[in-house]
């Protein structure tokens, strides 16, 4: 028996072809009799086998049989545990190998927690918050600040992501499952009239790394087909020069003109800076040298509108946004896997996902109430 209590497991199956009765030598598929994981955590299977088509199935404890794959690659999860068998056919020119394995699926050795356990990244633009939420404090580096927000979410406070573009990505203990209906739960400080809205995606840990580097897909919300949303939108902030002039603005604006920005559409602006809120006056993140910082992501439509008592009114969309309905809505700040698109904006199938990102997906200046920033107050599972 081969034990393999960790999250991920990458198997090579090489496969040789001999003269044999059937014309095909099974002797040397590699791959293990057994295989033994903790519940909801990853099995990750590939092939680099010779073959025209490949089907991997799994045969619960129940007798159930369904298909994983029907790809080079597989993944397994289970959440409950039990003795699993997993089926790899593979067919070649009219000839078929078929290799079984068991899987052992064990109870998890610290239980799991349901709410997110970690911040794998906080990268933020600038915003009038970002260095108040996490606090920023002399001396502190990027990874300072990572730990501070990390932190910051444990104990239940919530963090700014900036203007748009800005984002942090956070992880769990285990993988979360992608069953019916709505899988996680997003905190945030939303309520009526002060939505702003940020872009969901997530990620599969595939390489095991602990770091999201693998693809990320989008959960298509309600803007996400509509003809004023902006995909692969980019936009570069630039750092405001020292003892630069403010030009100042109406109702507590203290610099129309304050961080300049420029997209990819040609189009440029301004990050307005204001003292309607008691926050730091610095909008750039102070731990950082740089003298320009871009961001991209999915850039929706404004909405803001302006009441005729000059107070701006922040609308939220209709569902499938970060920050957008009030925190005690559970409903419409949960989310489903399965809204999950690729870069294309074709669905993909999730099994599982690993790692979940939420980025401001507005870039507005409103009035005394400053530029939006999406803000973001944890994660959750809830299949768990």
């Amino acid at each position: 028996m081969k034990n393999l209590g960790i999250k991920y497991i990458s198997i090579l199956l090489a496969i040789i072809y001999t003269s044999c009765n059937n014309g095909i030598d099974t002797t040397s598929i590699g791959i293990e009799d057994t295989y033994t994981v903790p519940r909801l955590q990853k099995l990750i299977l590939s092939t680099g086998a010779a073959g025209e088509s490949f089907k991997w199935e799994i045969i619960s404890k129940n007798g159930e049989t369904s298909i994983l794959s029907e790809g080079r690659e597989c993944i397994f999860i289970a959440e409950e545990v039990g003795t699993y068998s997993l089926v790899l056919t593979i067919n070649d020119n009219g000839e078929e190998v078929i290799q079984t394995s068991a899987i052992i699926v064990l109870t998890e050795e610290i239980e799991y927690k349901s709410s997110m356990t970690k911040v794998i990244e906080f990268n933020p633009a600038p915003g009038q918050f970002i260095n108040d939420l996490p606090e920023y404090e002399e001396g502190d580096t990027k990874e300072r600040i990572r730990q501070k927000t990390e932190q910051y979410l444990l104990n239940g406070s919530m963090v700014s992501l900036g203007s748009f573009g800005g984002y942090i990505v956070v992880g769990f203990d285990h993988s979360i499952l992608n069953k019916e209906g709505k899988d996680f739960f997003l905190g945030s400080n939303a309520f009526t009239g002060s939505a702003e809205p940020g872009t969901v995606s997530v990620s599969i840990d595939r390489n095991n790394n602990s770091i999201a580097d693998d693809e990320w897909y989008e959960l298509a919300g309600s803007e996400y087909n509509k003809s004023e949303t902006i995909k692969n939108y980019q936009v570069t902030y630039y750092r405001p020069e020292e003892g630069k002039t403010p030009i100042p603005g109406k109702n507590g604006v203290v610099d129309v003109e304050y961080i300049k920005w420029e997209d990819n559409m040609g189009g440029t602006g301004f990050i307005e800076q204001n003292s309607f809120s008691n926050h730091s006056l610095d909008y750039w993140p102070k731990w950082s040298s740089n003298n320009s910082l871009t961001f991209s992501g999915t850039l929706l439509a404004s909405n803001y509108t302006i009441k005729s008592n000059g107070q701006y009114f922040l609308d939220k969309y209709e569902w499938g946004y970060a920050d957008n309905y009030a925190n005690k809505d559970t409903e419409n700040n949960s989310f489903d896997i399965s809204w999950a698109v690729n870069g294309n904006g074709e669905k993909v199938e999730l099994r599982c996902i690993d790692f979940i990102k939420v980025s401001t997906a507005l870039l507005q200046n409103c009035g005394q109430i400053g530029e939006t920033s999406t803000e973001f107050l944890g994660a959750k599972d809830l299949n768990l």
